[in-house]
């Protein structure tokens, strides 16, 4: 009788930590493992990892020329030229699943030559939804961006910020698990921007996973669950506002006006803040923007200040935003 050989078993440690890690990428909507892209043979993104769970708001932020649209344009789907490393949509290896990505170009994508029902009707058909779904999802979305308006007015009818609101009702008529938004705020007003951040959290609160680039990086702070830095095509920080501000060490900001302040006085403040390692994030007429890293730094300065005799006022001491960040370290 021939032996069987012994069957090498599974630990139940391996067993469950295989199975966690089968339901973790199960879970993850939208996940880059080393992606990069080149174009002309100009590296545009370099080795980007980024995850975005349901239920949670991520903000790309970066200069002009960082690969943030390159990088959406990828995951969306727009750009279909080979590209390194792997996207994964809802646990699979795939491009583009259009039934579970909503993109929202920053180009107006609406038919001019249509009334908004006829938009909802024409662009919910591409996504194979009938005319009656088309038009009772769409009434849905206007409703809650409150886009109060005729259904047979055209977009040419619209303001700015209506057309915004109507273009991403028409990018989700299918009602899509992934949103990806490229610049939803440019030339928005601050209400219309204030619509669209709360339109977006019932999205959030829906289970929707959403991922954006923007400039608008205070109101980010606010609203998005994650921030990505995109830096030269790589992911330069990410996390919560909180570690991205630890990392970079930026801990107060105080902002002085001076009754006078000559040329004089601007060169001795610069040359006692060149000595005790104080920046001075920004000048502008009579207004100094400092950062400062503790309260009695703060007070070391304003003793100096004291000293040169100069007439000031404290306009405020703080925690830095995101935009002040920015100025900071020049990203």
């Amino acid at each position: 009788m021939t032996k069987r050989k012994k069957e090498k078993k599974e630990s139940p440690l391996s067993r469950i930590k295989g199975l966690l890690e089968r339901i973790t990428k199960e879970k993850i909507p939208l996940a880059t493992r080393d992606l990069g892209f080149s174009y002309a043979n100009r590296s545009v993104l370099k080795n980007v990892n980024i995850k975005v769970h349901g239920g949670k708001i991520v903000a790309i932020i970066g200069k002009s020329g960082s690969g943030k649209s390159t990088f959406l344009n990828l995951i969306a789907g727009v750009i279909a030229k080979s590209y390194k490393g792997e996207i994964r949509i809802l646990g699979k290896n795939k491009l583009f699943a259009k039934e579970d990505i909503g993109y929202v170009p920053q180009e107006i994508s609406l038919i001019p030559d249509l009334t908004i029902a006829e938009n909802l009707i024409y662009l919910g058909a591409l996504y194979g939804i009938t005319k009656e779904k088309a038009l009772k999802r769409g009434a849905m979305l206007l409703k809650k961006m409150r886009l109060d308006v005729s259904r047979t007015a055209y977009p040419h009818e619209l303001s700015g910020g209506e057309k915004v609101r109507l273009n991403i009702a028409v990018s989700i008529l299918h009602n899509p698990k992934i949103m990806i938004l490229d610049e939803p705020f440019v030339g928005l007003d601050f209400y219309n921007r204030k619509l669209l951040w709360q339109f977006l959290e019932q999205q959030k609160k829906a289970g929707k996973s959403i991922i954006l680039t923007t400039h608008m990086l205070t109101e980010s702070e606010a609203y998005a669950d994650k921030i990505v830095i995109l830096k030269d095509g790589d992911v330069f920080l990410h996390g919560k506002v909180e570690n991205i501000k630890q990392k970079l060490h930026t801990h107060y900001i105080l902002e002085i006006k001076f009754r006078h302040l000559s040329q004089k006085n601007i060169v001795e403040i610069k040359r006692y803040c060149s000595e005790k390692t104080v920046e001075i994030l920004d000048i502008y007429s009579r207004d100094i923007m400092f950062s400062i890293d503790t309260e009695g730094q703060k007070n070391y300065l304003l003793r100096h200040l004291d000293k040169l005799k100069l007439d000031y006022k404290i306009i405020s001491f703080r925690e830095p935003n995101l935009d002040e960040i920015f100025l900071r370290t020049g990203i």
